[in-house]
């Protein structure tokens, strides 16, 4: 029965693409013209992969995944990002609760793009939006990560587990359990354009939310559906989470001296040109719809190496709307 409800839901979503295609021939929208300019900027053939196809991550004979990679894929609940000597998994960023209905139905944050530089093997950085729920977790954004992907760029990234990491999940579709859609945008997608210190500012925009059928989809920059957690996957988090968390994560490990840089690795509070940031923060309730961000439902949560600055609405500009630094 699962099986089949996949195939009806990628069969739905071929036949919205077949229609989109269609149309563009008449009139190409400004959503196809975008869709067209993160295909040039990354395919050869300037297009992706045909209508019908997606595209897999070919790992070459040559490289496999490091050996280290596997063991970050450890639990993380709220005791892990106290300040301790020992920690080398550190978050800085907002913990969001207590929904109007009790639970979530998915988030979305805008965050800017940057290339921390890195101190060690093994290390990452990262920027991202978490949906949880116990040992249930999506977590969506971009990382620098060079043991999983072979290079230092700044790279789309996704990761589920139902158990905490012990036995299930993985990042990317290195595993069974995300149904990709998407023929232009792959999950390690390379973002070509980065933040500049003092200058332009590139972001992205993802959103998990709950889908017709029940099941998590990912979108990209509000245009693009890259595919599905289907909710049979999980446990707990089935049928809606109990948390979201938005911020930013590093990992380096033990013996190492020094730890990777966070977003723009210059925190100047307040100051968007300089600090890396996350914006337009919403939260979708089952119940009460998509809604911003209230002070009443933040925690935030520093670490040992990296902080949470300035958040809260900007009253002034709904551009920013609910924002934070780190």
């Amino acid at each position: 029965m699962a099986s089949e409800r996949i195939r009806m839901v990628i069969s739905q979503e071929l036949e919205r693409r077949k229609e989109m295609q269609l149309a563009s021939e008449e009139e190409e929208t400004d959503q196809e013209r975008r869709r067209t300019s993160a295909a040039k900027s990354l395919w050869l053939n300037k297009k992706g992969c045909p209508l019908g196809s997606v595209p897999i991550r070919r790992m070459s004979k040559h490289r496999k995944l490091e050996p280290n990679v596997q063991p970050h894929f450890i639990n993380m609940d709220d005791r892990v990002y106290a300040s301790t000597t020992d920690s080398h998994l550190d978050f800085a960023g907002l913990i969001v609760r207590n929904a109007p209905s009790g639970r979530f139905s998915g988030g979305k944050a805008t965050m800017t793009i940057w290339n921390p530089q890195l101190k060690g093997d093994h290390q990452y950085s990262s920027v991202s939006m978490y949906v949880e729920d116990g040992d249930n977790q999506i977590r969506v954004g971009w990382i620098v990560y060079p043991a999983l992907y072979g290079d230092s760029r700044t790279r789309l990234f996704s990761r589920w587990t139902s158990d905490g990491y012990a036995k299930t999940g993985c990042y990317i579709n290195h595993c069974p359990g995300f149904v990709i859609f998407s023929n232009i945008i792959p999950l390690d997608y390379p973002y070509p354009n980065m933040s500049e210190f003092e200058g332009t500012q590139y972001d992205t925009t993802l959103i998990v939310f709950k889908g017709s059928a029940g099941d998590w989809v990912l979108n990209f920059n509000e245009e693009e559906n890259l595919g599905m957690w289907t909710k049979s996957i999980f446990s707990t988090m089935s049928e809606s989470a109990a948390q979201l968390r938005f911020g930013g994560e590093c990992f380096k490990p033990q013996g190492q001296e020094y730890s990777p840089q966070m977003g723009s690795g210059r925190f100047k509070n307040g100051q968007y040109d300089k600090t890396c940031y996350m914006r337009r923060l919403f939260y979708f309730d089952p119940v009460y719809g998509n809604n911003v961000i209230d002070d009443s439902m933040v925690q935030p949560q520093d670490s040992r190496c990296y902080y949470e600055g300035n958040y809260g609405y900007n009253y002034k500009d709904n551009f920013y709307a609910y924002n934070f630094f780190l």
